[in-house]
């Protein structure tokens, strides 16, 4: 770390002399840590590790500096805020007063487009908050340093830019060689001398695809036909879609022709593929390898998806307040939205697939939000007609305070831990040597088995997170429920609003379609059975 920051504030902020009284001790200043890779691999793993393990001892051995949290984004892009759910929690966190000091290993790492990274630095700087960069020994509490942080911001911003034009040169002369990038795919597999080999027991799927479309089938009876024969994917499931199939249907690959660069960049800060209708050069490698099916097959299967095409007309996503919050308890699949003779249903994505996937049946959202009632009334019903809305608005406020605890207690744990293996290594020649390897081996299996936790509960606070609007809404409304003289009967209208009850129920569980387990945002649950239809 440098020193010059890390170092010397961490002294300046000590314990207190002989003159000093216990009144006149400075408040903890409340730090925080930013740590973010841009991908998944075995290398940016460890990285993303260490810096989580640095920056947790860092902020509990400083004296004066108290721990807040280490906010995390691991196989994210730093050019856009967009899909930085951490670093997002963060800001939403400075700006209710939580965080006084932020610490990140350096200015590429907290963004590299210099427009978002001035605009956020601007508005921390506006709320008190001060931003550490390691690497670049930047403090910007030290406005003066304002201009050193854009040049950085912009050199940041320049390399990303550089990087993506380099790999797209090297992809480009690497296609003029004719050799095509490779891509795991159904039926072939490269062998040591880079050459595209045919796997056989995968090779049989991908021609029985083909032939059955030629026979009149589409990809969604296709698919339940490779369900009920349990073909494999490459991910061993068995959960075969339509998508994939015509994937499989779409990749003229399998003619042992390789068309290069059919989608491309369009931009390095926003990372959008696009298909390459002209924009950049394509390439067309024929003969490239041995095929699976023939250019007469492959064309004439192209000629049928073609008719059965419909235009697309609704390019738009919708979601709704229950859109990936129902789980199926059947299969642990989503549910998703649709709407059948003006009824509004929910049913299991892998049920959609083939019911040899899952056999739950469609739930009508009418069921599922009585269910949601029932259960919200069980919680904070007091009496006919009586309320408990202190109590609602406490489990509000003290969600996120919850998490927070629960996050502490396991980090605290985790770190116990790795003091243990520190001092097991230390001692590793020492006198208990012998018994070194065994007791590293047992601290490690209790270190994993906590960093399983976490992750586990990194999944459920990321949902807490996504809730945030909906609990500012309910907050706003129990204010204005609590001013009123008799608040039940709004109250009861309001619980006939999904996004209300999704203040405090985080996910619905699906056992059957008549029962339901509903999760709250201080992760307890209430299960609900609701009468025979």
């Amino acid at each position: 770390m440098a020193e010059s920051l890390f170092g010397s504030f961490g002294k300046s902020s000590g314990g207190l002399s002989l003159m000093d009284s216990p009144a006149e001790q400075p408040k903890k200043l409340r730090v925080a840590a930013y740590v973010r890779v841009s991908s998944l691999s075995d290398e940016q793993e460890g990285s993303f590790d260490n810096q989580k393990t640095h920056y947790t001892q860092l902020i509990r051995s400083t004296p004066g500096w108290k721990m807040v949290d280490i906010y995390v984004d691991q196989g994210r892009t730093g050019t856009s805020l967009t899909k930085r759910p951490g670093f997002n929690r963060m800001i939403r966190h400075a700006t209710e007063k939580k965080i006084d000091i932020i610490l990140c290993k350096s200015v590429s790492r907290f963004a590299r487009n210099v427009l978002d990274a001035i605009n956020t630095v601007r508005e921390l700087t506006q709320l008190g908050v001060r931003i550490i960069f390691d690497k670049e020994n930047i403090d910007t509490g030290d406005m003066a340093s304002e201009f050193i942080l854009t040049m950085l911001s912009a050199t940041a911003q320049e390399e990303s830019r550089s990087i993506s034009d380099n790999i797209n040169w090297a992809l480009a002369k690497r296609f003029e060689r004719g050799e095509p990038v490779f891509v795991r795919k159904l039926g072939y597999q490269k062998n040591e001398h880079k050459e595209w080999i045919i796997i056989e027991e995968e090779a049989h799927i991908v021609r029985e695809a083909f032939q059955e479309a030629l026979n009149g089938k589409t990809p969604a009876q296709i698919a339940k036909q490779f369900i009920k024969k349990k073909y494999k994917k490459i991910n061993g499931r068995t959960d075969w879609s339509s998508t994939t199939v015509r994937l499989i249907l779409l990749n003229r690959d399998y003619t042992g022709d390789v068309v290069c660069q059919k989608f491309y960049t369009e931009c390095h800060l926003s990372h959008r593929r696009v298909v390459n209708d002209g924009g950049k050069n394509q390439y067309f490698l024929q003969n490239h390898h041995e095929p699976i099916v023939s250019r007469d097959t492959f064309e004439a299967v192209q000629r049928e998806l073609e008719k059965r095409r419909k235009p697309n007309r609704n390019t738009k996503v919708n979601r709704y307040p229950l859109s990936s919050r129902i789980q199926c308890g059947n299969c642990g699949g989503n549910f998703h939205r649709f709407i059948c003779r003006g009824v509004v249903r929910w049913r299991c994505e892998n049920n959609v697939k083939s019911k040899e996937l899952c056999t739950m049946r469609s739930i009508k959202e009418e069921l599922i939000m009585e269910a949601m009632q029932e259960a919200f009334l069980e919680r904070y019903q007091i009496a006919r007609f009586m309320y408990d809305i202190e109590r609602m608005q406490k489990d509000l406020t003290r969600a996120v305070a919850v998490r927070d605890f629960s996050y502490n207690r396991l980090r605290l744990d985790l770190e116990r831990i790795l003091l243990e293996e520190n001092i097991a290594l230390i001692n590793a020649n020492g006198s208990e040597a012998d018994n070194t390897e065994e007791q590293l081996e047992e601290l490690k299996s209790k270190r994993t088995s906590i960093e399983k936790e976490l992750k586990k509960k990194e999944e459920w606070w990321e949902l807490l997170d996504r809730d945030f609007a909906y609990r500012e809404e309910a907050k706003t409304k129990l204010e204005e429920l609590n001013s009123l003289r008799d608040p039940a009967l709004p109250l009861q209208k309001e619980l006939q609003n999904i996004s209300f009850l999704r203040a405090w129920v985080v996910r619905v569980k699906a056992i059957s379609p008549m029962s339901f387990s509903m999760q709250w945002i201080d992760d307890k649950e209430t299960i609900i059975e609701l009468r025979k239809e």
